[in-house]
């Protein structure tokens, strides 16, 4: 084989490689209501430092050993242009209250040391002047999945599952 011949075999080899691999800057996604919120129900009436009951079934769409949840208060409806598309976190502004970061084991896992599972009950904290009894606020779950498909590391994705409540 000439020089010239297996450079040219190695160029078009080398890019068929780089064109298969995946992009390290992949876009990450942001998909609305795959897990379900099971409780609280749908416009519950919750006075303001009561509490609630508070159940999410993650969707697990990426097959992870373990789901990471963020569980939120909005005034609006969110979509997924409320979220940082970087780190799934809700934009300024675009939420009222943050109760926290919990993690769902899987597939009969134990739960991790060091980590908090999902409460099975939430208080509404005292919220500002601007929300008052019998105003209609969200709760809302972020669910991100990580190394999905497996091995090709691709950025987490994040799905977003809301519901109304009432300030009783």
């Amino acid at each position: 084989m000439t020089p010239s011949l297996k450079a040219t075999l190695t160029t078009l080899a080398l890019a068929a490689c780089v064109a298969a691999a995946p992009s390290r800057m992949a876009s990450r996604q942001v998909l609305s209501g795959h897990g379900t919120l099971s409780a609280p129900t749908s416009g519950l009436v919750v006075a303001q430092g009561s509490s609630f009951p508070f159940a999410f079934q993650d969707s697990n769409w990426c097959e992870d050993g373990y789901s990471t949840i963020t569980v939120w208060l909005t005034e609006n409806a969110p979509t997924a242009s409320s979220l940082n598309g970087t780190t799934g976190q809700l934009l300024d502004g675009q939420f009222i209250h943050y109760f926290g970061q919990y993690l769902i084991p899987n597939f009969g896992l134990p739960a991790l040391s060091g980590t908090t599972p999902p409460p099975s009950t939430l208080v509404l904290p005292t919220l500002s002047s601007d929300v008052t009894t019998g105003d209609e606020i969200y709760l809302a779950v972020v669910e991100t999945g990580t190394n999905c498909p497996p091995g090709l590391h691709v950025p987490p994705q994040y799905e977003i599952t809301s519901l109304p409540v009432v300030i009783g």
